[in-house]
Order: structure tokens, then C-alpha cells, then sequence
């Protein structure tokens, strides 16, 4: 069943499930490593690259800008980069933020690179202000909407190195992107956060794919502070994706929900500090062996505190599980996901309301009173183009009474495509 097209998805509640699963590769790595690999001249080679919505975007913009991709085999991509990107190139980041912020980056010493999206209402929303002023500091022309939005026209041909700053409050995907200019400039480049840096596991995924190109960025030891080197180039480079941060706590939230025994297999864990504990903290059994992760759930949950900066692609997932705790769970420092897919706090929170789950939230946290008896469901909730309220929707859905609809599940292509497949291997039912 093609579950992607249609328009609204039943996820009816499961009283066990069972199976073993692999979580997809990673969204966040693949699509820096395709950029590293397309900004190098000559061949590299990518083995298990995602082939989730936002990487396949990453992909068509490279290869618009020049770089040759091909799939050699299943699983692995082969990347063959032009030496300098092309000029006078429209480019659609899809729907992500990611793609857009290190192109930004990326692209910024061509010349005539617009950024357009056909997601208004969702990254045509999104403010890349920061992104913006750091550019033209350092001599790029960029021409752009209201606070930075889209569409945005980038001329780079006074770009320069030196010294700039950029805030890391609402996003570290700008630091990110500039540390990929870095390694383009003919001058050392020196980039200082001078507020707060939160998702800083996403970060040095960044700087492990730009050291793997040859790229060795000099970062403070509370990470605050950048420094690229003068006339670094781009090699090519062999790279190996782990499994999707996001998926993967879904996956874990959905194992834990209810009565369950699941295997992962992973293929390395990324960007998930804390997680684990955190679940074994609450009541879920997680064992780790090799690269599996066993996991039985169904017993009592504990309410717990989650610090969202240690794993932001965790929160949602684990805010869901927490919908079934006994007591009330705190989920703070995480005012950056509110400028994601969608408002991940103040969207993700009337979702749960919808479904009958009582929350608060303030700036910079959720806050969900648990209930163990579940929520009666029946209702349908809304996806908000985000592929993180898709499957933390799912994950009440599962411990309900009645099941959810979920308006717009195709969203969750943008990392997990086939999430709803591996449902129903597990045991779930989720029909149309």
C-alpha cells in the first residue's frame, strides 16, 4: 500500500508489536555529505545515503549546480564534483531548512543563485535574517524577503573572508552553512556565536563531514567559536551515513509506547545525546548490542524533565511518550524548534490538545501533563507539513483508544518515507 498517497492516514491503536526495523539513513548527514562531496573536484563516494525527501532536494540542487550524481548500487552514491559551481542558477530547496541554509553558504561566491520554494506556507515562512546579515558582511550581495524569506538572490563576487558573527538562538543550520563557505574562501574565515548555540550534536556533525573533506575547522571548546583556515580546498572523500536521528527516536517512542518487543538496527546513532538514558530513566527497557538497539516497552512511564538541546530531533517523539506518563514532563531549551517545518511547540501543542492531552509551553518549553489511561482519540489532528508531527502523532495514536487521523501524512517522506510501511511490519494497523 502506497501510503504517501493519501491525504489522510488512520493510525488505530496497537496492543502489541514486535518485529525488527532499520531506521533509514541519516537526513542530516547525507545531505552535508553530498554538499562536501559536490563542492570537491573530482569523484567521492557516499554509502548508505538517505533517500529521504530532503536529500533527494540536496541532490537535484547539485546537480543543477554542475556535480554528477549517480547511483552505482543500491544504497550508494557517487558523486562527481565540478571544480567551481555553476552561475545563474534558480534553486528549490524543497521543503527544508537545511538544504537552504548550507546552499546559502555553499553558494554564496557564485553569482545570479536564487532560492525559491514551492512551500509557502512552511519554509517560505521561515526567517534566515541571520544567514542574510552574516553573507553581506562578508561581501556577498544578497537580495531577500521580510526578515530574510524567500526568494531569495545571492552575488558572490566580492565575497571575502575575516571575521563575523552569527546568532546560534534560532538555528545552528546558519553556522553551519557559513563553515561550508569557509572552506571556499581564499582568506581565513573566523565565525563567533555570540548568544547561544542549541543543536550543538548537529554542528559537529557539520565539521566531522567538512573534515572528511579536508576541511579542519578549529572550534572553541565550547564550541562558540570557528576558525577555517586560508586557501582550504575541498577533497574527495569516501563517507558513511548513520541512521536518522529523528526516525530513530520515533521509532524508540513508538517501541516504548506499547506492549513491544523491537529490534533496531542501526547503522551508527547520530545526533541522540541523552536519549537512551532518558528512556531508561522513564521505565523503558533499551539494551544495546553491536548496532542493535533491543527495546521492550508497555510497562509504567515516569514523567521526566528532557533538556531539548542535547537532541532536538528527539523532543517531539519523546514528548509524545510522555503524553502516557504518570505526572507532568518538561521539555525546555528548545525555543529553536520552533522555527522548523512548522512551530514545533505552539503547532505540536494544539495537536495535543486536539487529541486530548493537556500541555503548556512557554518561550523555550514544553510542558505535558501525562495521563496513563492514554487519550481516547478520534479526532483528526493536523500535520503542519512536518514530518516530526506526523510521527509523533503516530506514537499517541498507537496507546489511544480509538486511533488518530492525521491530516497531510505524506510529509513524513521528508525524513522516513516508508514510516508507515514499518508500522504495520511491526504489528500496527494504519489504513486510509
Amino acid at each position: 500500500m502506497d501510503f504517501l498517497q493519501y491525504k489522510q492516514l488512520h493510525v488505530h491503536p496497537a496492543k502489541v508489536l514486535k518485529g525488527e526495523v532499520v531506521p533509514p539513513a541519516s537526513k542530516s548527514y547525507s545531505a552535508r555529505a553530498v554538499l562536501a562531496a559536490s563542492l570537491a573536484p573530482g569523484t567521492s563516494l557516499i554509502d548508505n545515503v538517505a533517500s529521504s525527501n530532503n536529500v533527494k532536494a540536496m541532490m537535484e540542487c547539485c546537480q543543477e549546480l554542475g556535480a554528477r550524481l549517480t547511483h552505482v548500487e543500491p544504497g550508494r552514491l557517487q558523486v562527481e564534483g565540478p571544480g567551481r559551481f555553476h552561475d545563474g542558477v534558480t534553486l528549490s530547496p524543497g521543503n527544508s531548512g537545511i538544504v537552504l541554509r548550507l546552499l546559502m553558504g555553499a553558494a554564496a561566491r557564485n553569482r545570479g543563485i536564487t532560492f525559491m520554494t514551492p512551500y509557502l506556507d512552511s519554509l517560505g515562512r521561515r526567517a534566515n535574517q541571520e544567514m542574510v546579515d552574516a553573507l553581506r558582511a562578508l561581501g556577498v550581495v544578497v537580495e531577500a524577503g521580510e526578515e530574510g524569506t524567500l526568494p531569495i538572490t545571492l552575488d558572490g563576487s566580492a565575497a571575502h573572508g575575516g571575521e563575523v558573527e552569527i546568532s546560534g538562538r534560532r538555528s545552528s543550520q546558519f553556522l553551519s552553512g557559513l563553515l561550508f563557505l569557509g572552506g571556499l574562501l581564499d582568506d581565513a574565515l573566523s565565525v563567533r556565536v555570540p548568544d547561544e548555540l542549541k543543536a550543538k550534536a548537529m554542528v559537529r556533525t557539520t565539521l566531522t563531514v567538512l573534515g572528511s573533506a579536508g576541511v579542519e575547522v578549529a572550534a572553541s571548546e565550547d564550541m562558540m567559536s570557528y576558525r577555517v583556515p586560508a586557501a582550504t580546498a575541498y577533497q574527495p572523500a569516501h563517507y558513511v551515513c548513520g541512521s536518522d536521528p529523528a526516525s530513530t527516536a520515533a521509532l524508540l517512542a513508538v517501541a516504548a509506547c506499547v506492549d513491544s518487543t523491537v529490534e533496531l538496527r542501526h547503522h551508527r546513532l547520530e545526533e541522540l545525546d541523552g536519549v537512551l538514558a532518558y528512556l531508561r530513566d522513564i521505565g523503558v527497557s533499551v539494551t544495546e548490542e553491536d548496532s542493535t538497539l533491543r527495546v521492550q516497552g508497555g510497562g509504567e512511564l515516569r514523567p521526566l524533565d528532557f533538556d531539548g538541546s542535547l537532541a532536538p530531533d528527539a523532543v517531539l517523539p519523546l514528548a509524545a511518550l510522555a503524553a502516557h506518563a504518570d505526572g507532568t514532563s518538561r521539555f525546555y531549551n528548545i525555543e529553536h524548534i520552533r522555527y522548523k517545518e512548522c512551530d514545533r511547540i505552539s503547532d505540536f501543542r494544539r495537536e495535543l490538545e486536539r487529541a486530548g492531552i493537556a500541555c503548556d509551553e512557554k518561550r523555550d518549553e514544553l510542558i505535558v501533563h501525562g495521563s496513563p489511561a492514554g487519550v481516547p482519540g478520534g479526532v483528526t489532528v493536523d500535520s503542519h507539513y512536518d514530518h516530526a508531527v506526523v510521527m509523533a502523532m503516530s506514537v499517541v495514536a498507537l496507546r489511544s483508544r480509538t486511533g488518530l487521523t492525521i491530516k497531510d501524512p505524506q510529509y513524513v517522506a521528508q525524513t522516513y518515507p516508508r514510516f508507515f510501511d514499518d508500522l504495520q511490519r511491526l504489528g500496527a494497523t494504519v489504513d486510509a
